[in-house]
């Protein structure tokens, strides 16, 4: 009985820590790619002659906006 209780406790830990590798990698790939699209968007402003104007909310872009 005290084997079984054991194994199951790593078998949910070892479940727990799977999800969260999971989850940290899903949070990094949705900040690394908002990065991408504000610095994209923001230098194309720019090499128009432009100032670019930003408001992010968490991960995503809401506005933009490029002041000639």
């Amino acid at each position: 009985m005290n084997t079984l209780i054991s194994k199951t406790k790593k078998q949910i830990i070892l479940i727990a820590l799977l999800a969260f590798v999971v989850i940290a990698f899903v949070i990094a790939a949705q900040s690394y790619m908002s990065y991408v699209e504000i610095t994209t968007a923001s230098n194309n402003c720019y090499d128009n002659g432009g100032f670019p104007i930003v408001e992010k909310s968490g991960l995503k872009m809401t506005y933009f906006h490029c002041k000639m």
